[in-house]
């Protein structure tokens, strides 16, 4: 159950958060809105899809289901600190799409969703991942902070990530090229991140120790 590493990093990112907002430091400092909102509706993909399907996956839809009820929270903490309008829709898009995925158990399957098939529900969220955690990089760059951006949220998902491509490079390609696609995108590109952030913390710890 590699999948119980994205709840830890996600309430460790959560743990960041309640930290600096206790301690009176800005709470969600260097967060991006657009990285979080896009790991919330790539999960969603995966967790509608497997409500669509017949059978019902269980796995696909309750990991997800942790994942998204963990970064509903981190996203009512970003629209509580800034009150945006940006943070607000974010926040009440993903909470509204979230009660209707629990209201359409009621009346799956959905034959049309589902034919849409694996491959292609691949594809939309790599591209998903990859632009959010490419907002996530420039913005901290541009900030030159890390904020309360977490280590550990990132760390435990390219653990996942590696061990699913590892998973993947011992079946055979036309198999597994979504897998392929999907987790060496978000390796390449959370490694990057991860890389940005240590960068900019020993920046950091120099600055305050000069």
């Amino acid at each position: 159950m590699l999948f119980v590493l994205t709840w830890y990093g996600l309430g460790q990112q959560l743990l960041s958060i309640e930290k600096r907002r206790r301690n009176g430091q800005i709470a969600t400092q260097s967060l991006s809105i657009n990285q979080f909102a896009s790991s919330y509706f790539a999960f969603y993909a995966n967790f509608f899809y497997g409500i669509s399907i017949e059978p019902f996956n269980h796995y696909l839809v309750w990991t997800r289901c942790g994942a998204l009820l963990l970064l509903l929270v981190i996203l009512f903490r970003i629209w509580v600190e800034r009150r945006s309008w940006w943070s607000a829709i974010t926040f009440w898009s993903g909470l509204t799409i979230l009660v209707l995925g629990f209201v359409s158990m009621l009346f799956r399957p959905f034959p049309g969703f589902a034919r849409l098939g694996a491959n292609s529900l691949m594809l939309a969220v790599t591209v998903l991942l990859v632009q959010g955690t490419l907002h996530q990089w420039l913005l901290i760059r541009k900030q030159g902070a890390v904020g309360a951006l977490s280590f550990s949220l990132f760390r435990t998902i390219l653990i996942k990530d590696i061990s699913t491509l590892t998973f993947a490079l011992t079946i055979p390609l036309t198999a597994a090229w979504p897998l392929l696609l999907l987790n060496g995108s978000s390796v390449l590109s959370r490694g990057l991140l991860l890389i940005q952030m240590e960068v900019l913390r020993k920046r950091t710890d120099s600055q305050v120790a000069g």
